[in-house]
């Protein structure tokens, strides 16, 4: 069977800081960097995805700069997107209000639209979750009750973001993609065992019952 060339358009914006274009990085690069460089205007990462059937998709990946919402290119940015996600940063409030003030840009802009694009709600730096200040709920309830896809992942560690782009791509084009291949895409993040040390009891007659240890995880 020769193999079947697409191209497919995604779009990703939201407020500032969010970690967007962590995520681009991520995706076509397989890279982060740690320092934060606010998008200005209009920035393009792209990456080939291979589905099955030989489908092979050129994803050109938008990343549009938060302060875009009040420009007056952004119909031209949206016109002929596939994908778009709406990206926030779980341990910030403000960064996921900012997503219903661009949802009502995306509908205000793609109301005539025949063929609207899937627009996925994507909840980034789940590697910081005991920061978390937007409840898994209300994540889900208002990504359901606005047509999205909810999605979480980590730009940081790489979790689930590759998996994300190829799941949404085969899903608009309509190519099901079977649990090996979406178990085959997710990452395994590795991470040291440290085992603390053993705190003493200040009272030597107690100390061997006192004792105790405990072992976190860290991820890097």
């Amino acid at each position: 069977m020769k193999n079947r060339k697409k191209k497919h358009k995604v779009w990703l914006t939201t407020y500032c800081a969010s970690g967007k274009t962590s995520i681009c990085q991520r995706f076509a690069k397989e890279t982060f960097d740690k320092s934060y460089h606010q998008t200005l205007g209009l920035d393009f990462f792209s990456r080939r995805v291979i589905l099955p059937g030989e489908v092979q998709v050129l994803v050109q990946v938008w990343d549009i700069g938060g302060q875009s919402i009040a420009g007056e290119m952004i119909d031209k940015y949206l016109m002929g997107a596939h994908i778009i996600f709406l990206v926030y940063d779980v341990t910030n409030s403000k960064s996921f209000e900012n997503a219903a003030d661009w949802m009502n840009v995306i509908r205000k802009n793609l109301k005539d639209e025949e063929n609207p694009p899937r627009i996925i709600l994507l909840g980034n730096k789940t590697d910081l979750e005991e920061r978390r200040t937007v409840p898994v709920d209300t994540h889900r309830n208002f990504a359901t009750s606005n047509g999205m896809v909810p999605t979480y992942i980590s730009a940081k560690t790489g979790d689930t973001v590759y998996m994300t782009f190829r799941q949404a791509v085969a899903d608009v084009l309509s190519i099901p993609l079977s649990k090996a291949e979406t178990e085959s895409d997710i990452d395994i993040v590795q991470g040291t065992v440290i085992e603390t040390a053993k705190h003493e009891s200040s009272s030597r007659t107690r100390s061997d019952q006192g004792r105790s240890s405990s072992s976190v995880c860290s991820i890097s």
